[in-house]
């Protein structure tokens, strides 16, 4: 079967109005990310119910499902950027995530790659889970389990091109980065760094050079998540996507708790 591109949403998603608009500044986008996490574990809820529905959804549901889900998707992005344009510092180093999330961020948030890479897994896992029974003479089921030749050989090709793109942001973060040595830093900082206009100056742009690589790789974040839905059938991207919404929110919510823990037992310790 051919596989098939959801229509995007021509709002932030199927239930208007739940998610707050985009804000600028770090304690406004702190709140927005609760509200987007409260919002994809209502995704994760509705991708549940379709993949699990005896009879099956009408595709045009499942597209529907997709589609608003891709939809939240573009939304924390677009809240993202706005955020990012105020303060790019907090982006990299991010108060409403856990320490956990925070070990394995890249460029300010997920590989790009990993997205692929969760397809893949997921694809083995259901074929595995399904394999007794097709040797006993049954079909599959239309999940990930049931990727064809096509689909799989998009997907490769679709891993290469981002692998590139990765490295591309890769060299633009390191250049920014380099940044920080020119001379002129390197004169400010042989002055103790006393000239606080001059100083504040010249590390507003250095930070322009790492909003743009964050720019950069939120898009690519983005666009791979839509490329893996494209190559799929409605079924299957359901599956997909409840995938990555179990992993986002099963990690989220062991780093909070982790950390809580942590927290609690450093404010049980003694004092020195």
């Amino acid at each position: 079967m051919a596989a098939t591109t959801p229509a995007p949403p021509s709002h932030g998603g199927g239930r208007n109005g739940t998610l707050p608009p985009p804000l600028p500044s770090n304690e406004s986008f702190s709140k927005f990310f609760e509200s987007w996490i409260s919002e994809q574990s209502r995704d994760l809820e509705e991708l549940r119910a379709a993949a699990s529905a005896d009879p099956p959804a009408p595709e045009s549901e499942l597209r529907r499902l997709v589609g608003q889900v891709l939809g939240h998707y573009a939304q924390y992005y677009r809240a993202k950027a706005a955020a990012a344009a105020d303060d790019v510092l907090c982006m990299f180093t991010p108060s409403w995530t856990s320490t956990t999330e925070n070990l394995y961020l890249w460029c300010g948030g997920w590989r790009p790659t990993a997205a692929i890479q969760l397809l893949y897994t997921k694809s083995g896992m259901q074929l595995q889970h399904q394999l007794p029974a097709f040797l006993d003479g049954g079909g599959l089921k239309d999940d990930l389990g049931d990727l064809g030749a096509a689909q799989l050989q998009a997907a490769d090709q679709l891993q290469r091109r981002t692998i590139r793109r990765e490295r591309e942001i890769e060299d633009a973060a390191a250049s920014a980065q380099e940044a920080l040595t020119t001379a002129t830093m390197v004169e400010l900082a042989g002055g103790g760094g006393r000239d606080a206009g001059a100083m504040d100056r010249e590390m507003q742009a250095k930070a322009e050079g790492m909003r743009r690589v964050l720019e950069m790789a939120d898009a690519l974040r983005l666009e791979t998540m839509r490329e893996v839905v494209a190559l799929l059938r409605p079924a299957q991207a359901v599956h997909f996507l409840l995938a990555a919404a179990e992993l986002h929110l099963a990690v989220h919510d062991f780093g909070r708790r982790k950390d809580g823990r942590a927290g609690n037992v450093a404010a049980a310790a003694p004092p020195e």
